[in-house]
């Protein structure tokens, strides 16, 4: 799914690379030209150029050891991937690096936060162009095409919707499911009501779809 958001980059950086899989797929199939693998981990990053060298695609590829894109020259990426990590993370790395809202495409895959890293987006100039769903089992994994400074879509449903992706309604249904069991813990726990209100309104939300 990332891979389809990320075709026709002239130089990807890969944030969180781990096992470097990503941008060496993309490589050998010719729909990348140039990749920086960064880790803010040594182990997975040598794991990711040792990958490099067996498929041959070390002379296309950089190795950064830096926390998502704290290291020289990232700002020379036309295309950035954050995958696997929570929606603050992302949103950390990001703030970190304002030079993101020129230009650049962002695919995002959150893994939690999805609802607080599209609100931030949006009050920080980023704007959702497109987003889809892929399916692994019963697990359900989304991912945003996000541009600084452009007109968007809010929330990744409303992308979602306007694509007619086929996993939609299955997702819709997955998030409520567990919306609602969240706001009855919610409810008798010890939660704010201002969390409550939130939780609730987020449901309304996702039954208007």
């Amino acid at each position: 799914m990332c891979a389809r958001l990320a075709g026709g980059a002239e130089t990807l950086c890969d944030v969180g690379t781990d096992h470097g899989y990503l941008p060496i797929s993309l490589l050998a199939a010719g729909k990348i030209k140039y990749a920086i693998a960064a880790d803010i981990r040594p182990g997975p990053l040598a794991s990711a150029r040792r990958h490099a060298m067996e498929a041959g695609m070390e002379g296309k590829m950089r190795f950064e050891l830096a926390d998502g894109l704290d290291f020289p020259g990232a700002e020379g990426c036309d295309t950035v991937v954050c995958a696997g990590m929570g929606g603050e993370t992302i949103a950390g790395i990001l703030k970190r690096a304002p030079w993101t809202k020129d230009g650049a495409r962002l695919i995002l895959q959150p893994q939690s936060k999805l609802d607080e890293l599209c609100e931030w987006l949006r009050a920080e100039g980023y704007a959702i162009e497109s987003a889809a769903l892929a399916a692994e089992g019963e697990r359900l994994y989304v991912s945003l095409l996000v541009l600084g400074g452009a007109e968007g879509f809010k929330w990744a449903e409303d992308a979602l919707a306007a694509e007619g992706d086929p996993l939609l309604a299955r997702w819709l249904e997955a998030r409520q499911r567990r919306l609602t069991r969240a706001l009855a813990g919610m409810e008798r726990g010890a939660d704010s009501a201002d969390e409550i209100r939130s939780a609730r309104r987020t449901l309304a939300r996702l039954q208007t779809y």
